[in-house]
This record gives C-alpha cells, structure tokens and sequence, in this order.
C-alpha cells in the first residue's frame, strides 16, 4: 500500500467524514466533532497546553490513518497519572517536559488511539509510529504516552518498543437488566437496602429530576451545567480545562451524543452532570451543584444513568477516573492499559522497573476486588484482561 505520512497541527482542511470513518464504533471521544470543538474554543491549540501534533496517513486525497497526538507542558487533564515520573526526571537533572501524549484530551475513556477504521491496519499503523517517534526525537520530546487504548494497540505498541502500563477504573457492566430492581438483585443484600436508602433520602428533597437528550438539550440548560462544572472546580480549588464556548458546541455539534440529568427546585436548576453517549456506551464525564442537597450526586451521576443505560440497552457505563464509591454500587473493577516510550535510557530502565512493580500490585488489587465485589455474579479476574 502507497501512502503519505503527514504532520498537522489542526484539523482545520481535514474532512470530518473521513476522520471520523477511522474511528470505532462507541468511541465519541475520538471523533471529529469532539477534537474539533475543544480546538475551534481554544481548549486544545497552539497556546494551549494540549497543542496538537497530528500525524496522518494520506492514500493521495484520502485520509486513511491518523494519530490525535498532542505536545505537552504538562500531565494536566491525562488521568494516567505520571507526576512521579516527572518529579523523578527533575530530581535527576532530566527534562521530562515537553512530551508527547496520544489520548482524548480531558477524558479517561477507553478505546482506539491509533485509528485505521474498521480494522487495524498493521502497516498503516507502523508507519504512523515511525513518523511519531521522528518526530518526537527531532523536537526534544521526551517520551511518547499512549493512554486509555485497546489490548491489540497495547500489544502492538509494545512490539515497537513502548513499555505496556496496566492501571484499573470502575465499569458498570449491563448484565441484560430490564429494570433497575434487576440491577438491584445482582447486589448483596446490605449493598441494596443502602442503595434503596439513598435513592429515598434523594427523592425527600423534593427536587425534580430530568433526563434531557438531543433536541431536548437547549443552549439554557448547557449553561446551567457549566455553571454546575465550574462550580465543582472552585471547591476543589482546581482550574476548569472546557470554557462555556466549548459547552455550547457541544450541544451544536454532538446533541445526539449528549445526556444531561438536571435538578431543581422551585425557583432554578440546582445541579446537573452531563455524560455523552454513543451506540452502547455511556461516559460520565462532568457534575455539579449549587449547594449541599444529601445523596444527589449518587441520583445524577449513577442511578440515573443506569436507569437511562438499562432503557437504551447500553452495554458498558464508565463513569470516570477513580472512586472506590462506585465500586461499592456494583461497578466493576476493569483494567485500563497505555503504552509508554521514553528516549533516556536511564529515564526509561528506571519507569520500566516501576512499570514491573506497578503492574503485579495492579493485578493483585483487581483480583482483590472482584473477589470482594458487592455483585454476587462478579466474573473471576482473567490474566487475558491484562493486556501485553
């Protein structure tokens, strides 16, 4: 196969019908209209601190491979976390900024990085490493972070000399519900009674609930659940990485891949949390209230949106990065796996010995939790779900 390998620092000029061909199905993060809008509202681009380096793969006037690569002054907005590893190279004398990240900005969701289509495309995808790594070494990067990909990526990457990391976050997994009570009845016993707990102090609020999709999602409500995310970010005394431009675009751009759960009272919306959707699965991304009302982020952020999964037949519900709180629902605890290659050979023995360490403290801690898991059916941890 004839084709050429370009560098891009914008998608603008790339044709979204054939971007978006490369991506797999269930994977709204890679696609076009995501990249795009965190771009056209400046939260990824030139001085940013997510500034694209685009390597495509071109079979003359069509786009058959691409990489979403982006230079990095920093691990902000990543959730594959490697702040050791920088403090380890600043403590050596080594320059660990800038580097080079292949991820969803902003997202810990799962799924294809190098996008070849329906199929994985092996040669289209070595010479998209090739240009990667030429690149990377000729500007001074680093290490290049593949993060959140798939076990054949993984395993390929590691092929190219990437070392492969195995970290886990919580998955609610669809066992064929019909109802919420068939959720339920999966559960221990004392696991239920709390949930059902929860659920009633919830309702004694006296809020009202929505599920809002598409059409139903107007620019009022986008700016209701900004306001909700920025709040969210004061208290935590962080810095918000999506402005409201990049909110609105969203609903312009993606409403069909949009699912807002809003509250309120008498008066306004009170809190909200905003998830995208795309075939069967569901991604909880961003939460937010006004005030302290008990109970009512577990009603936006989990039980709501099981009652959407299970309505929609949605297979797979990530609700984010971390929080043993999902667990304890009934969230399964599933690896997540990235690839890592850094050009220091020191830099590179030390993070893979850490890499070795990592991965058979990992292994144990998901073998432990799906033995103690609040499911009573809770499938027995595989070495096969590791990865290479």
């Amino acid at each position: 196969m004839a084709f050429a390998i370009k560098a891009l620092r914008s998608l603008n000029g790339v044709d979204p019908t054939q971007w978006n061909a490369l991506v797999e199905p269930g994977n709204p993060f890679m696609r076009y209209e995501f990249l795009s809008a965190l771009e056209e509202t400046h939260c990824t681009g030139k001085n940013a601190a997510w500034q694209p380096a685009y390597v495509t793969a071109y079979d003359q006037d069509k786009l058959i491979g691409a990489l979403p690569a982006f230079r990095r002054s920093d691990s902000y907005g990543e959730y594959i976390f490697d702040w050791a590893w920088a403090n380890a190279y600043e403590q050596g004398g080594l320059n660990y900024y800038p580097k080079m990240t292949v991820a969803a900005p902003f997202t810990p969701a799962s799924g294809r990085r190098i996008l070849t289509g329906g199929v994985f495309e092996h040669d289209i995808a070595a010479a998209l490493i090739a240009a990667l790594d030429a690149e990377a070494l000729g500007s001074g990067i680093s290490g290049i972070h593949f993060l959140c990909l798939t076990r054949v990526e993984q395993k390929f990457l590691s092929e190219q000399g990437y070392m492969p990391r195995l970290t886990h976050q919580y998955h609610w997994l669809n066992r064929g519900f019909t109802t919420f009570d068939d959720y339920l009845d999966v559960l221990r016993a004392h696991r239920r009674k709390e949930i059902r707990r929860e659920r009633r102090k919830c309702a004694e609020l006296g809020l009202e609930i929505v599920t809002l999709t598409g059409k139903e999602i107007t620019a009022a409500h986008m700016r209701a659940m900004y306001a909700f995310y920025i709040e969210t970010y004061s208290r935590k005394w962080g810095s918000p990485y999506l402005n409201l431009e990049t909110f609105l675009r969203f609903r312009e751009t993606m409403a069909e891949e949009l699912v807002l759960i809003l509250a309120r009272d008498a008066h306004d919306w009170v809190a909200g949390s905003i998830t995208f959707r795309k075939d069967d699965r569901l991604f909880g991304r961003y939460w937010g209230s006004t005030g302290h009302y008990p109970y009512l982020h577990f009603e936006l952020c989990f039980y709501r949106l099981i009652d959407f999964a299970i309505a929609e037949r949605i297979s797979i519900f990530e609700a984010g990065a971390q929080g043993e709180h999902k667990f304890q629902r009934g969230f399964t605890a599933m690896p997540v796996l990235s690839a890592h290659k850094l050009f220091h050979p020191q830099g590179a023995a030390a993070i893979g010995d850490f890499l070795t360490r990592e991965r058979r403290a990992t292994v144990r801690a998901l073998k432990t939790y799906r033995k103690h898991s609040p499911n009573k059916d809770e499938p027995e941890y595989l070495p096969e779900e590791e990865g290479e």
